[in-house]
């Protein structure tokens, strides 16, 4: 029994690594889609079967040091999601881009592409600056993205706004 515990540590935590990383680019974009909830319940089945393995290493005083690691990735998951750094750091590495782009709108609505790290559905110009609707479809049924207005707060009539940082909103439609 030893052995196959073991052996089920290095897949579980590979398991966990992935889960990590799905929920680290899921948490990058404002809004939650729906795997949000596919990831959820992967989490919870990940702490039942973590559950399992220590209460059983425990019972059979067999630690092994790689069964800290998918706990170490766990709580590292969480403490990174609790900060938001996953939306900050995908925006601070698509910023530039997003400006640029931002300061280039010309028409009302304009074409879907990648601007940096996020694909815009859909890309608007606002007065005093353009909006980009990042995630389509989410849990409550509303519409995100960003706004970039640096010379005024953009009009509530068009949309939610949260101020982000600088010149940047979260924008919300449909809600």
């Amino acid at each position: 029994m030893h052995l196959a515990r073991n052996s089920l540590v290095l897949p579980f935590t590979w398991t966990v690594g992935l889960a990590s990383l799905l929920t680290l680019f899921e948490v990058s974009t404002p809004g939650l889609s729906y795997w949000a909830l596919a990831l959820a319940l992967c989490w919870l089945a990940l702490a039942i079967w973590l559950a399992w393995m220590l209460v059983s290493a425990v019972r059979k005083r067999a630690w092994t040091p790689g069964m800290f690691v998918p706990l170490a990735l766990m709580l590292g998951t969480v403490l990174l999601v609790k900060v938001d750094a996953p939306l900050h750091a995908r925006f601070a590495l698509s910023e530039s881009s997003l400006e640029h782009r931002a300061r280039s709108v010309r028409s009302d609505f304009d074409s879907d592409g990648w601007w940096g790290l996020y694909w815009a559905h859909r890309v608007e110009k606002i007065p005093g600056g353009a909006r980009f609707l990042v995630t389509s479809l989410t849990m409550d049924w509303a519409s995100y993205g960003f706004a970039y207005s640096p010379d005024r707060v953009p009009d509530p009539d068009e949309g939610s706004y949260e101020h982000f940082k600088g010149p940047w909103y979260i924008w919300t439609e449909g809600v």
